[in-house]
């Protein structure tokens, strides 16, 4: 497997004005995000996208909108903040911009779409590696159709052996590279998950910090809410999919409907997920110990920690792994 300490290739910047032959200093002037928080999956990063959209003068919009990766980045984002108040601070989080294969894509257009101008503020979660990928395996297993197009099933040796994904987005210094090369380190604030879920209000008053929000309600934090819990998060089918993905329903209704309504719909009709599949054998373990713990000396040398910030041998023979809850 790849070492996070192995540098990347350069970044490549293209600007989405370059092609139509119109240079750097001349583009019109995009509504472009201030901030993005860009991973990673499943290390609270719904709760976050609720906790900021819930902050006076914060604009969102669908969290995993992805508008870095999609063919044209700046028709998406005047589309969703052409109108928006210059005063309000624009952001968009999106984790499958530090998913492998994605992440240097989505810098890269991040890069040549903010050009010269001021650079984004940039947040990424990070939780114990192996309670994350323990988590992923368990969403993506008990999904459907194109949530789960490779057919990841509940059994964790067979998944680990054909989706290298679980293990490399648990490799969160590798996922950063593309972003700390297009932006640096001083445009990054890196959050432990589980500093924020033990206590998400100071949390949230850093990152306001960070990303230059003004004003806070913190009042509106819910400290007892978890969005999206692998655990309890219903599955949604190929039909309810191929709803939300009609332009009938995101043309009419969507809009219709505030961000809570829509999770209130879609937990009341849809089915629950099913039990979570059995403990990774300790053999697996020791194999997950040695492959990540690597990966969490790389993250303390990204941000010149004094400590990593886990310690997983110590972890897995307390038998964290063991019941560790998929939270997110």
């Amino acid at each position: 497997m790849p070492d996070a300490t192995v540098p990347a290739a350069p970044l490549q910047v293209a600007s989405p004005f370059l092609c139509l032959g119109v240079p750097l200093s001349e583009s019109p002037r995009l509504p472009l995000p201030d901030f993005l928080v860009i991973g990673a999956m499943k290390c609270g990063t719904t709760t976050l996208y609720h906790d900021l959209r819930r902050q006076p003068g914060v604009a969102l919009p669908d969290k995993e909108s992805n508008g870095l990766l999609q063919s044209d980045p700046a028709t998406a984002y005047r589309r969703w903040f052409g109108q928006s108040d210059e005063t309000s601070l624009r952001g968009e989080v999106c984790p499958d911009y530090t998913k492998p294969g994605l992440d240097r894509r989505a810098a890269l257009a991040a890069r040549g779409l903010y050009g010269s101008g001021p650079k984004p503020k940039l947040v990424y979660v990070v939780r114990d590696p192996i309670a994350r990928l323990l988590s992923h395996h368990y969403f993506v297993s008990t999904q459907h159709g194109e949530a789960n197009p490779g057919g990841m099933t509940s059994d964790l040796d067979s998944s680990l052996r054909d989706f290298p994904e679980l293990i490399e987005t648990s490799r969160y210094a590798s996922r950063l590279a593309p972003w700390v090369e297009a932006f640096g380190k001083e445009s990054l604030k890196v959050v432990r998950f589980e500093d924020y879920v033990l206590d998400r209000r100071p949390t949230i008053s850093d990152v306001a910090e960070f990303i230059g929000l003004k004003t806070t309600n913190l009042a509106s934090i819910d400290p007892g809410r978890v969005d999206n819990p692998s655990a309890t998060r219903p599955v949604a089918t190929p039909g309810w999919r191929r709803l939300l993905g009609s332009p009938l329903y995101r043309r009419w209704v969507r809009p219709l409907l505030s961000a809570d309504t829509r999770e209130g719909l879609r937990r009341r009709l849809l089915p629950k997920p099913p039990s979570r599949p059995a403990a990774p054998s300790e053999a697996t373990l020791a194999r997950l110990v040695e492959t990540l713990t690597p990966e969490v000396e790389a993250l303390r040398r990204l941000l010149g920690s004094a400590e990593p910030w886990w310690d997983l041998d110590q972890a897995w023979r307390s038998g964290a792994y063991s019941s560790a809850p998929a939270v997110t």
